[in-house]
């Protein structure tokens, strides 16, 4: 079928699925949270969630582990395809309650000078180990350029990584570990070399390799 036929076979389907007004109220939803054929309300937002996947990628593990106060650790990213991360989580141990700052810093270069895109800081009071999560976030990822991210404490905490030199992920590569930055990090720094420690991190990612198009007003994949 050719590109075009599959454009306008899915134009259809979307115009005889859903039939209502951006606007109206809806009532019912499949199991995965699409909507049904009907009334509903459609915003960008939603359609742009349900178009998109979500992927979660695990890098390093618990073999290795140091206990540090006002540290910070990180893992640089080469992005071979354009993602939006939505959450970033670390596999820690504390018991006290302390401040935790995530981090997203960009460089088009694996190596060289690294500038914040993102930073955002919490009273954690720790549960002992397990995932220590920013929360939800927006944040893009371009294709072609490396990133950093990474979390600092202001107390005395445990992390863990596991050794090597890179570990592939879904949207790219883990390059390198960072760990020698201090608790806050500034707004720009150099990492200039691999200390072969992948941190122990949980990232989630959404992406689709389909077209994006608007169409009276609704945002859809086809």
């Amino acid at each position: 079928m050719s590109s075009s036929l599959v454009r306008a076979w899915a134009v259809v389907v979307l115009i005889a699925s859903f039939t209502a007004a951006a606007g109206e109220s809806n009532s019912a939803a499949t199991a995965d949270g699409r909507p049904l054929s009907g009334d509903f309300i459609w915003s960008e937002q939603a359609a742009a969630t349900w178009a998109y996947g979500r992927t979660e990628d695990i890098v390093g593990d618990t073999s290795n582990s140091g206990t540090a106060s006002g540290r910070a650790k990180g893992n640089s990213y080469q992005v071979d395809i354009d993602v939006l991360l939505e959450e970033m989580e670390f596999w820690l141990n504390f018991s006290t309650t302390q401040t935790l700052t995530y981090y997203v810093f960009h460089c088009p270069d694996e190596f060289g000078t690294y500038t914040e895109v993102f930073r955002e800081s919490g009273s954690v009071s720790g549960t002992g180990p397990g995932w220590y999560s920013s929360g939800p976030v927006a944040i893009d990822l371009s294709a072609g350029s490396h990133y950093i991210i990474a979390v600092s404490w202001d107390g005395s905490l445990t992390y863990y990584y596991g050794t090597g030199d890179s570990q592939a992920v879904s949207f790219g590569y883990h390059t390198h570990g960072y760990a020698t930055g201090y608790d806050p990090l500034p707004a720009s720094f150099q990492s200039m070399s691999n200390d072969q420690a992948i941190y122990h991190q949980r990232l989630s990612t959404s992406t689709t390799a389909l077209e994006h198009s608007t169409w009276a007003g609704i945002k859809v994949s086809f």
